[in-house]
């Protein structure tokens, strides 16, 4: 198998490295990176300016734009001769769950590889952070060891290929050992409301400015999240005591210890949608 990852938080990031070691073992494996972190950077590319792609003594590529840039340049242009079998991005230091994936370069780069039909999967460590301790590199490997699970014991890149204009968003829980792993959840995204979206600050030259937060209220524990109900086309998790077929949001199935994954489609436009719109006088 022949992978391209890459993922926002750097080209020296611990969860790109614990990625490429894992992934290493069952195929071969080209990293196209930013040069710097590039977190909320979506699938922004940069058309205004060049960019420069740089070789490191790793092997590495490092890249002085964003990681849509980095896989758009990877598939175009510096590996266009390659047929990848998936593109793998992260592993992303902290969740990308809910509504972060509308703003996250991991997922962003993923969505990238997909719109020029190459199977992606965005990867993240929940509560992941880029130091780089011993604690962190473990967390790092037993999240990347579970990625490998997922790609050699089922038949997800199989399930991913035959889905165009589809992303798999993965979401690891908080591991410190991997029999604190419960299983896999095929997940919808949930939503929660942010706590604080800008905080306003006073530089040290006593200069105003905003600083933009993702940082998610935290339920209180009165509070349960509801289970999402499924769709005819949709994947059956369990049934509710009501007999009604409902699923596990990306938030719960991380919180009760299962890994998360999340099919996301490109198309954002629904054929109900559609529907409506064809049926209404203008």
């Amino acid at each position: 198998m022949k992978f391209l990852i890459s993922n926002d938080d750097g080209v020296y990031a611990p969860g790109l490295l614990a990625l490429y070691r894992a992934l290493s073992k069952i195929g071969e494996v080209v990293v196209v990176a930013p040069n710097a972190e590039h977190s909320g950077s979506a699938s922004s590319l940069h058309i205004s300016q060049p960019l420069y792609a740089q070789k490191l003594a790793s092997g590495f590529i490092s890249v002085n734009g964003s990681p849509a840039d980095c896989v758009y340049l990877a598939l175009n242009q510096l590996y266009c001769e390659t047929r990848f079998d998936c593109v793998i991005t992260g592993i992303n230091a902290g969740d990308n769950l809910g509504q972060n994936v509308h703003y996250s370069g991991t997922f962003g780069a993923a969505l990238t590889a997909q719109v020029f039909g190459v199977p992606a999967i965005a990867t993240s460590l929940v509560g992941g952070t880029m130091s780089d301790d011993e604690q962190q590199r473990s967390r790092y490997d037993l999240a990347a060891a579970e990625i490998v699970k997922l790609l050699t014991e089922t038949s997800i890149l199989d399930v991913i290929g035959q889905l165009p204009e589809h992303v798999l968003n993965v979401n690891i829980p908080p591991i410190t050992c991997a029999k604190d792993i419960k299983g896999r959840k095929v997940t919808s995204i949930g939503y929660r409301q942010i706590e604080q979206p800008v905080h306003h600050i006073v530089d040290p030259r006593g200069r105003e400015a905003y600083w933009l937060s993702l940082r998610k209220r935290q339920p209180l524990s009165s509070e349960t999240e509801p289970f999402q109900p499924l769709t005819p086309e949709s994947a059956t998790d369990c049934d509710d005591a009501a007999g009604h077929t409902v699923v596990y949001t990306d938030y719960q199935a991380v919180t009760a210890g299962y890994i998360s994954l999340s099919p996301i489609r490109l198309s954002h436009t629904p054929t109900t949608t559609l529907n409506t719109f064809l049926n209404t006088t203008l």
